[in-house]
């Protein structure tokens, strides 16, 4: 009988201990029940309003990064418009000129350009310097001398003037040469009418100075205080 009673080999009795744990569980009372919905409620609403928080932090943060990319798409569009008057690309590498380059060097053949005209200038102050002095030597001749040679005189003086000007790069009415070639061609004949050739050059005259009244002669008569021995 003891034999029977033993257990089956691999079979286990459940531990005394098991059971009465199961014999102690008691269910929970309506009151613990509504401590616990309310504790759970409770923070239902603490999580509402934190998430409401979030929203608003949420939609600030959108509406500031709406107004950054705005920003962005502005500065792109400058710096493209910026970027294309300067007349460079976004690849372009350290040392690429673009426009400035091209602007730079159009500077340096217009200082180059001045410098030639200045040079210019000042030979053509020279030659007049010189043309003043001669004139101021034939002042005391002038009015002793024939009609004829008078007028030859003034047509020297006047030819010179406008050869002058001509060489200094003024754009002079080259029919005032042809002119003075055909007053002295005039002059030229045995039986010359002087009262013709005077009127003549009484005509030529009033083109030569209309001529003249183009040009701001006082501002270049100006600048010959820079050369030396000019008075």
């Amino acid at each position: 009988m003891a034999a029977k009673k033993r257990a089956k080999p691999g079979t286990k009795s459940p531990p005394k201990k098991a059971k009465a744990a199961k014999a102690t569980v008691k269910e929970p009372t309506v009151k613990e029940l509504q401590i616990q919905l309310d504790r759970l409620k409770a923070q239902n609403e603490r999580l509402k309003e934190k998430l409401d928080s979030i929203s608003k932090t949420s939609g600030a943060q959108q509406k500031q990064i709406a107004s950054l990319l705005g920003k962005m798409e502005t500065r792109t569009k400058r710096e493209d418009i910026i970027m294309t008057a300067l007349e460079l690309k976004p690849k372009s590498r350290k040392g690429d000129k673009g426009a400035i380059g091209r602007v730079s060097q159009s500077l340096l053949t217009t200082d180059e350009h001045v410098l030639s005209m200045g040079k210019r200038v000042e030979n053509m102050l020279s030659a007049l310097k010189n043309h003043r002095e001669y004139l101021i030597r034939l002042n005391k001749k002038v009015y002793k001398v024939d009609p004829k040679e008078k007028i030859k005189l003034e047509l020297g003086i006047m030819n010179n003037t406008l050869s002058i000007m001509a060489l200094s790069g003024f754009d002079i009415n080259k029919a005032l040469f042809g002119d003075m070639r055909g007053i002295h061609k005039m002059m030229e004949k045995e039986d010359a009418d002087l009262a013709k050739v005077q009127k003549r050059m009484a005509g030529f005259k009033r083109k030569f100075e209309e001529e003249m009244q183009r040009f701001d002669l006082d501002s270049i008569f100006k600048k010959s205080d820079h050369i030396p021995g000019y008075r």
